[in-house]
């Protein structure tokens, strides 16, 4: 009995027995190199998400400017109704003494305006200034700055986007730092009790340049796409239908006023008629490469070669090249972009072959 309690007593105290030193060395070293996987995970694991966020947020400015253009160029009208025209060509509403108008047809009408193409064209500047496109229309967006007709939320405004090249000269005073020269997404907005489009046709938007009315809505942009086209799908052997978009701006300009680039026939006229659908392409770059074209250009603006891009429309798959001809060009200069592009359909558009001949 004695022998089997002592036997029971050594196998307890065997039993409680703790870890050796080299077992507890060995242990702390691994659990020192699991931790420092962890913290070498956590911390990549971390710099991606910061970049991520940085990049993401680095072009939101971008993504809601884009945004803005499409929901309000979706809103462009015309406000078309029928006229008089005479022999000569000329609508009623533009003859000035209406005694000697005599008619002579009868043809779609309106004293509203959508126009797009070259923006040094459009603004009277040159291509350094002013890349690529801009495009400008009316649309009843109900902005006004007069505090007795801020209800009216269906009032008719004349509205713009295009892109300069400037200093951001208008910041608040109360934001310090250096002046920084950049390219800048410029918003044209008419308040509606100011719109001159009835009384001075000619130079409806000749405050857009220096006025008063454009601001910056996204720094950055350095390519703005304008390219009215038809639908690119519809009934077989529909001449309304473009599979190439390439019918109605075949060089990327269009003016409601005039019948058109691609007039080739009645069902590409585009006088007095939007456009059905607009294909819109922006490209923006991030802060860091703007700083770094800043620090090689100073105050002149950076020839990225936008000069000789986007002036022929040609095949989807030429006006592809020429993107990605750019887009590449950025990537070799390390320049970091994004690209947004969208067809937007433009309700107020009832496009139409029932065009007057002169």
């Amino acid at each position: 009995m004695k022998g089997k309690l002592a036997f029971f007593n050594l196998s307890a105290r065997s039993a409680k027995r703790g870890f050796t030193l080299v077992e507890l060395l060995l242990s702390m070293g691994i659990l020192a190199v699991l931790l420092l996987l962890i913290v070498q995970v956590t911390s990549q694991t971390s710099s991606v998400w910061r970049r991520t966020t940085a990049r993401a947020d680095q072009f939101r400015e971008a993504r809601d400017a884009f945004e803005s253009i499409t929901r309000n160029l979706s809103q462009a009208t015309l406000n078309t109704y029928y006229e008089y025209y005479n022999s000569a060509g000329q609508a009623r509403g533009d003859v000035d003494a209406l005694t000697d108008f005599t008619p002579a047809s009868y043809g779609r009408y309106s004293e509203l305006r959508f126009v797009s193409g070259n923006a040094a064209t459009l603004l009277g500047g040159n291509g350094e200034t002013f890349p690529t496109h801009a495009i400008f229309f009316q649309a009843p967006l109900g902005f006004t700055e007069s505090a007795g007709y801020s209800g009216l939320h269906n009032l008719l405004n004349t509205w713009g986007y295009y892109i300069q090249f400037r200093p951001d000269t208008d910041k608040p005073d109360y934001i310090t730092g250096t002046t920084r020269y950049r390219y800048r997404l410029m918003e044209f907005m008419q308040p509606s009790e100011e719109l001159n489009i009835y009384e001075d046709p000619d130079d409806w938007i000749e405050s857009a340049n220096g006025g008063t009315k454009s601001h910056v809505i996204a720094s950055n942009i350095i390519a703005l796409v304008i390219l009215p086209k038809l639908p690119t799908q519809g009934p077989a052997n529909d001449p309304t239908v473009d599979p190439d978009g390439n019918k109605l701006a075949p060089e990327y300009e269009y003016d409601s006023t005039t019948v058109g680039q691609g007039a080739e026939g009645p069902e590409y006229n585009s006088l007095h008629q939007l456009p059905p659908v607009v294909e819109v392409t922006m490209i923006a770059i991030d802060e860091a490469s703007a700083s770094n074209l800043e620090q090689i250009n100073g105050t002149s603006a950076p020839n990225l070669g936008l000069n000789a891009l986007f002036d022929s429309a040609g095949t989807p798959e030429q006006r592809r090249d020429e993107l990605e001809g750019l887009v590449g060009y950025l990537a070799s200069q390390k320049i970091s972009y994004r690209v947004f592009s969208t067809e937007v359909s433009i309700r107020g558009a009832k496009w139409s072959r029932e065009q007057i001949a002169f």
